[in-house]
């Protein structure tokens, strides 16, 4: 009998986180191996610039965007007046900082798409773009244009 109690109650438990799940509204994430979850209190500091140029915002020219961050969003946007001007923003899924100043961050897009930042050995002001969260496919997905440098 007392088993049977056992089996009832982790049935009942598991139920209950169940239900608790789907009236939440919790997704599903893959967490990495030693990754930071972006609820906690990393922050990428200054206003960063896509490495492609030429567009067009308030009649001057500009980087396609201009990006800033939260710990759970990537805003991208452009500036008037020295003011940044939000226009989108993306998910921010994962967000370790590897070391002092050194981060991946791994985000998904409102179409579902997923990509990486990853900042660049050789300079800490340049994050590096990755349209995948696989790393065995960043040589495959590496795309300067779309990657950023901090400008302030």
């Amino acid at each position: 009998m007392k088993s049977r109690t056992v089996s009832i109650s982790l049935v009942t438990i598991a139920v209950i986180m169940l239900l608790s799940t789907i009236l939440t509204g919790c997704k599903k994430t893959h967490q990495l191996p030693g990754a930071v979850s972006s609820e906690t209190a990393i922050q990428i500091s200054g206003t960063w610039q896509t490495a492609s140029m030429g567009y067009e915002f308030y009649g001057t020219l500009q980087p396609e965007y201009y990006v800033q961050f939260t710990s759970r969003e990537i805003i991208y946007g452009h500036m008037r007046n020295g003011e940044f001007i939000p226009d989108h923003s993306d998910n921010i899924i994962h967000l370790t900082e590897i070391s002092s100043g050194v981060f991946r961050i791994q985000a998904e897009a409102s179409n579902g798409a997923h990509y990486t930042y990853l900042t660049s050995q050789n300079d800490h002001d340049v994050l590096e773009y990755y349209g995948t969260w696989k790393e065995e496919e960043f040589p495959t997905t590496y795309s300067m244009s779309a990657s950023l440098g901090r400008v302030s």
